[in-house]
């Protein structure tokens, strides 16, 4: 399949997703291909007239105007769209982040299509809320050298890594 990524999409996207989806999809920026200045009302069509099956957006009100709506509806092509958050370069971490685990996801169901599909990729966070974080000092987990149960509630990736390999011969 042929995706489009529009220019709210950051450009520094397009390299992960080139390597994930090599020989199996094409994928473009409207930077590179020189359509970065085109009205969405001439951009719609013409992606469609260039065999794009798919458009990555973040531009949400989209659906949301008419005109815009119909030449989406009329043109047939999937259309992927997501909720830039923040500002900066919070905002470019998660648009990158959540279009890298999300289109991958996403592509299977829109190759199996039998029509067109609207997809709303949910967001992957650059901020506090994405992460835990623990200073041992103060507050030690169970798993803790020297909290007196070292090696017992080990966090589960851990602990599974470290059983798998007891169990190897």
């Amino acid at each position: 399949m042929k995706i489009l990524l529009d220019e709210q999409v950051p450009e520094p996207v397009i390299v992960p997703l080139g390597h994930m989806f090599r020989n199996r999809h094409t994928v473009d920026h409207v930077q590179t291909i020189n359509w970065k200045r085109k009205k969405d009302i001439h951009l719609l069509p013409d992606l469609a007239a260039r065999g794009y099956e798919v458009l990555v957006t973040a531009d949400l009100n989209q659906l949301y105007h008419e005109d815009e709506c119909k030449l989406i509806r009329k043109h047939g092509f999937h259309h992927v769209r997501f909720q830039q958050l923040g500002s900066g370069v919070n905002a470019m971490a998660s648009a990158i982040a959540t279009i890298v685990a999300g289109l991958p996801a996403v592509m299977p169901e829109l190759e199996n299509a039998a029509s067109q599909r609207l997809v709303l990729l949910k967001p992957v966070r650059s901020d506090k809320k994405q992460f835990e974080i623990v200073d041992p000092r103060l507050s030690p987990p169970p798993y803790w050298p020297g909290r007196g149960r070292a090696g017992k509630g080990l966090p589960t990736q851990r602990r599974n890594a470290h059983a798998s390999k007891l169990r190897k011969p």
